[in-house]
């Protein structure tokens, strides 16, 4: 796995469940690396960044259930 990968698609999740209210706004997205895509939650984000398709993003951690993590 890549240290960075490019933003594809993305959504920014306002509202959610009671497991990750705590976490409103999140952004979800579809990250591209080396021709492939997967989706991805991305950490730290602000309403103050602006999100581009295209915009390189970092890998983080993964979290307790194995999912891939980036952050801004």
């Amino acid at each position: 796995m890549a240290k960075k990968a490019k933003i594809y698609s993305f959504t920014i999740v306002y509202s959610s469940s009671e497991e990750f209210k705590d976490k409103v706004p999140y952004v979800v997205a579809v990250l591209e690396e080396n021709k492939e895509r997967f989706s991805s939650f991305i950490e730290g984000y602000k309403e103050d960044i602006e999100i581009k398709i295209g915009m390189e993003v970092e890998f983080s951690r993964f979290d307790e259930a194995g999912n891939v993590v980036y952050k801004f």
